[in-house]
């Protein structure tokens, strides 16, 4: 075969490989293809697909070009509106440009380019800037592909086979024009950019004709742009209708545009770093690279795989000049070429000693790439920074926790794009695009009438900043259970409207709050409860709405409120975190002398076991997270509350049951589902279990429930618990989670063990066989048997299990310094309580003047969890005081009850106030 000629069958080995590219192109764009919610250009895309075809074509705005839509249009006939199928229509071209890429580089190059065609299929089938435009339903892949084809068709209509006498002739086949003139048509049809490939040919055509003076090759080229010119007059005057039109983005500048767009197209965004700042570097070397063997064999396929890199980039920064609205998926068509150059750049096909050195370098250089690219790919799955706004996410979580009359109001882009799409609940849907640039006496009568018959409003904010509408919805709601959906906030908003049933008590005595604030007033209210006793009674699943009234004595510092609903047990069950005001009147802007009121909502979980609670507030400072001081202690209760069952369905999908297990019933109770925290749980840290039952009949059978951790050596951790203290309460139907304490045994290494939960009547018999609730991961911390190198050796024993061996300090040190200590410690023996290290400075006269209490590593290593021989490194820090020297003493004791561990020197003597005497600091 003359080498001239292009290959037109590659080897079988070859072929294969090629087939397994495909494969895994295929693989990488349908896996996670619809994970993630449509964004809103996906959703113009459905919306405007969805219109019979007169009516699409007769609305389409002139910056938007009919050709993707019209395709899309027939493709949703044919599947329906899935998020799967519709984002596969665009799926196919993307596989179908690493097919292209092959081909065309193999064609333009020859056959001894077969190792670059194969890098370049690789890279391209592996990047995560394609993978990510072959999953959104938007015409991008197909403009790379159409594009590809047109450019491929190119020399076949220029009658030049691009062999080593340059521009060599080969008849035109007539196939070959039809699809050139298609392909370039589809690229124009698709975007306006699209242009761009046409632009590309004429330029190279243009050179390409300056150097064979073949007139005949020019006229059949010239005569398809007529032909693709006569295809595109129909849609020609709404084009031009483009010059008008302002953008969409914030103008940026167009200078940027070269490199931003080449580290798209080799690298993309969901590269990480170091590798995305310098592995663009590395392609464009390679591209030189590339490009001077092309100038050492096929000057003009190198010219033509050059412009297509090159043009459309720089026609990019031209348009941009005149319009600074620009993206770099608008010019996809240039990604291909510009990893075909990097490509060849790694496989050259020099001949003579080289070769075996370039090839085994190209070798080692793609395997590098690809596994680069495969970095990029993982992160492009999981790191939710490079996912879309989660639309669907939104819309579930407003479906699961809706009540009749509630209204959603819209503060972002048309609910219809994408919102819409996803929600299919009964609730009014308001758009509030048209409070754009109202009074405030406007907006407000919007917003009172949007939500006149409503108890409770869901705002969703998107796209920008809070503004008129939430701070309406502050000052006239209680808002509660904010979410975040990459990028897209949703709200609940309790309302107050006179024709629902909404019992008020007024309660919590006045308390200070430091010498600033004073709480002089509280009201808590809820939906569909009563107040017997002077207790308030509220349904699970409703809307607590409670209101804080405020006595401002001086300037407040900025503080955090945390509003908790908390059982006679001392457990948190639900907490909202919020600055006052929503944010809108944060405490450092309350003015002396002024009452300030705050509203805020708790949402009660619809699977809230029913039983007596207390609603308790706590202030803190958000830099320290240190909680206010009040005369009750940091949590101060604001009522009581007796929850009851919940009046409405409970849908268990809704409740986001970490590992749902749904076995069948024992006992009357069906087991649902398990979730503990922390996940995983930590060998020989205390750890909790929450347990999600559904009744199904009554009367309860179980009164205890047994829990077990099973590994393969037997139990590690479990035990025997009340069933709960509200079963008398649980009506049939119900979902109740409870909370039941687990702790793995410090023993216990890292890995998945068997969790198994059984049922217990009164007497202790067993109510059915154990169920298997699948397996739970503990997490055991790294440890140390080996006493490291220590700057002081010491020896004192803590009672009989634990001995301090040593310990480092820095020195010397000044006022407000830190002073770091790192003390060791060794286990003996098991210990069986968890204690508390107390590091304490003191001055000549015994005065306590800096001190750090914290359980051992921060809380890493509590001393329940040791093992023995084991050896724990420990650090605190001190704040140095004012100049003098101090002595420092260590010790344990029990953070409940204050007691000190006896502590023993070496001797056995006893040493006074089990304090151990480490060292005098000196601070200058």
């Amino acid at each position: 075969m003359n080498d001239a000629a292009p290959a037109r069958r590659s080897p079988p080995l070859l072929r294969g490989l090629m087939l397994g590219v495909l494969l895994l192109a295929f693989f990488v764009r349908v896996y996670h293809l619809d994970y993630q919610s449509f964004w809103s250009d996906e959703g113009i895309s459905l919306l405007r697909a969805s219109r019979p075809m007169g009516e699409m074509l007769r609305d389409m705005p002139v910056e938007h070009a009919p050709g993707y839509f019209v395709g899309l249009n027939g493709w949703l006939r044919l599947t329906g509106t899935s998020d799967f199928a519709i984002r596969f229509f665009s799926l196919w071209p993307s596989v179908l440009a690493v097919a292209l890429t092959y081909r065309w580089l193999l064609e333009l190059g020859g056959r001894r380019r077969w190792a670059a065609a194969a890098a370049a299929t690789t890279l391209l089938a592996t990047n995560a800037f394609q993978v990510a435009y072959a999953e959104e339903a938007r015409m991008y892949s197909w403009l790379l592909a159409a594009g590809l084809i047109a450019t491929w068709m190119l020399p076949k209509v220029l009658g030049t086979g691009f062999g080593e006498a340059e521009g060599q002739g080969s008849r035109m086949r007539w196939g070959a024009w039809i699809a050139y003139v298609l392909s370039t048509a589809v690229c124009i049809y698709l975007h306006h950019f699209g242009f761009l490939v046409p632009t590309t040919h004429t330029l190279f055509v243009l050179i390409w004709l300056a150097a064979t003076r073949d007139p005949r090759g020019f006229l059949r080229w010239a005569a398809a742009g007529v032909a693709v010119l006569l295809l595109y007059t129909v849609w020609l005057p709404r084009f031009l209708g483009i010059f008008g039109f302002s953008g969409w983005r914030t103008p940026q500048s167009p200078w940027a545009i070269p490199w931003r767009y080449w580290t798209a197209y080799t690298v993309g965004d969901a590269m990480p770093e170091p590798l995305h700042w310098w592995l663009p570097w590395v392609y464009l070397a390679l591209a030189v690279l590339g490009l001077i063997a092309w100038g050492r064999t096929r000057r003009m396929g190198g010219l033509l795989l050059a412009l297509s890199a090159a043009v459309p980039i720089v026609g990019a920064v031209a348009l941009a000049l005149r319009q600074p609205d620009y993206h770099e998926r608008y010019t996809i068509m240039a990604s291909a070429p510009v990893i075909m150059l990097a490509a060849v750049g790694l496989f050259p096909a020099w001949s003579g000693k080289r070769a075996a050195l370039w090839q085994s370098l190209g070798i080692l250089g793609l395997v590098g790439l690809v596994g680069a690219n495969a970095l990029a790919l993982q992160r492009l799955y999981t790191d939710a920074i490079l996912h879309k706004p989660d639309f669907r996410a939104a819309a579930q979580r407003i479906r699961a926790l809706e009540a009749p009359g509630d209204v959603i109001l819209i503060d972002g882009p048309d609910p219809e794009k994408v919102f819409l799409h996803y929600y299919d609940g009964d609730a009014r849907v308001v758009d509030l695009r048209a409070l754009e640039g109202k009074s405030d006496a406007e907006a407000d009568a919007a917003l009172s009438e949007a939500t006149h018959d409503a108890a409770r409003a869901w705002g969703l904010l998107y796209f920008h900043a809070p503004g008129p509408v939430q701070a309406w919805l502050a000052r006239n709601g209680w808002p509660a259970a904010e979410t975040l959906h990459n990028g897209i906030f949703v709200t609940l908003y309790g309302l107050s409207p006179d024709d629902h049933n909404i019992v008020a008590i007024d309660s919590a005595p006045a308390q200070d709050f430091g010498s600033a604030l004073r709480l002089a007033g509280t009201t808590a209210t809820c939906e569909n409860s009563d107040n017997p006793d002077g207790v308030l009674a509220c349904p699970a699943g409703e809307l607590l709405r409670v209101t804080t009234i405020w006595e401002v004595r001086e300037p407040p510092a900025s503080y955090r409120f945390s509003l908790r609903l908390v059982d006679d047990a001392g457990r948190v069950w639900a907490a909202e975190d919020y600055t006052p005001g929503d944010g809108f009147t944060p405490t450092e802007s309350w003015q002396t002398g002024v009452t300030q009121t705050d509203r805020r909502g708790l949402l009660l979980p619809a699977d809230l076991p029913p039983g007596d609670y207390r609603v308790t507030l706590r202030l803190y400072d958000p830099a320290t997270g240190e909680a206010i001081t009040t005369e009750a202690g940091p949590d101060v209760t604001l009522a009581g509350l007796t929850v009851t069952p919940a009046i409405r369905p409970i849908n268990p999908e809704a409740l986001g049951i970490a590992h749902p297990v749904d076995r069948a019933p024992q006992g009357s109770l069906r087991l649902l589902g398990v979730a503990a925290a922390p996940g995983p749980l930590h060998s020989g840290q205390p750890g909790e279990l929450s347990v999600w039952w559904q009744v199904e009949s009554l009367p309860i059978n179980a009164s205890q429930v047994e829990i077990a951790l099973e590994g393969p050596n037997g139990v590690i951790g479990g035990g025997l618990h009340p069933l709960s203290e509200t079963t008398a309460s649980w009506m049939s139907g119900q979902i109740v989670r409870e909370r039941y304490p687990v702790m793995p045994d410090a023993a216990a290494p890292t890995g998945e063990y068997r969790l198994r939960v059984a049922l217990r009547d009164d007497t202790g018999a067993e109510l059915g066989q154990p169920w298997d609730a699948g397996r739970l991961a503990v997490e055991a911390r790294p440890r140390a048997y080996r006493l490291p190198r220590m700057n002081q050796r010491t020896d004192v024993n803590f009672g009989e299990a634990v001995a301090l061996r040593g310990y480092d300090v820095t020195s010397p040190v000044t006022p407000g310094a830190p002073i770091e200590l790192t003390l060791y410690w060794q286990a003996k023996d098991r210990v069986t309580a968890p204690y508390k290290v107390f590091v304490h400075l003191v001055d000549a006269a015994g005065n306590l003047v800096a001190q750090s209490d914290a359980f051992p590593a921060s809380g890493a290593a509590p001393t329940e969890s040791w093992l023995p021989r084991e050896v724990v490194v420990d650090r605190h820090e001190l704040r140095a005081p004012g100049p003098g020297a101090y002595q420092m003493y260590v010790g344990l004791y029990d953070p409940v009850s204050g007691a000190r561990l006896p502590a023993t020197d070496a001797n056995g003597a006893q040493i006074p106030n089990d304090a151990a005497l480490l060292t005098t600091v000196t601070v200058r």
